[in-house]
């Protein structure tokens, strides 16, 4: 495993790309990977790059046989979790999104990085003040050592990520995405 990426709670998105560019078994190799149990069981799939078919993407059976982690927050926790953004970030997240960001902001997963490429999971993760527990794709397969940093894809890459943290602390400073105190 490697030592500079302790674990890794990737969202959707992170974990369709890394099927499609052949590196998630590879990174599962290298680092602790934790997934949201919304996204273990969601009908999750890509297409093949080369064959242009439609593969599944069997993630319980990796959960079953020990080579990924599930984890579970409470409908309850979620609910009260999504009560910090104002309508607009609301309808931006994803279920698995939303059970990553509320795990890690309960206390519940503390070790491992949120791995997104979907503008509002970031600017959450942000806004509610775990800025220094996000990585981009491109990053997280730097830290483990995995070739393929360069392929990631703009939205996968630091830059992006970046720029979407700078985003959201100036909405933070300026009281957008977050729900509005009502006195």
């Amino acid at each position: 495993m490697s030592t500079q990426l302790k674990s890794l709670i990737p969202d959707a998105m992170v974990i369709i790309r890394l099927h499609e560019m052949g590196l998630w078994e590879e990174l599962c190799d290298q680092t602790a990977v934790v997934v949201p149990s919304t996204i273990v069981h969601e009908s999750v799939f890509y297409v093949e790059p080369s064959s242009r078919e439609r593969v599944e993407i069997e993630l319980e059976s990796q959960v079953l046989e020990g080579e990924i982690s599930q984890v579970t927050a409470t409908a309850e926790d979620m609910a009260q979790f999504m009560t910090q953004f104002d309508a607009v970030m609301v309808e931006n997240l994803h279920p698995g999104e939303v059970e990553a960001l509320t795990l890690m902001h309960k206390g519940r997963v503390t070790d491992a990085l949120f791995c997104s490429a979907d503008q509002a999971a970031v600017k959450a993760l942000v806004l509610v003040g775990m800025n220094d527990r996000g990585i981009s794709l491109e990053d997280a397969l730097k830290a483990t050592g995995l070739r393929g940093a360069g392929r990631v894809g703009e939205q996968y890459c630091r830059a992006r990520f970046t720029q979407w943290v700078r985003e959201a602390v100036l909405d933070r400073l300026q009281g957008r995405g977050l729900a509005r105190d009502p006195f």
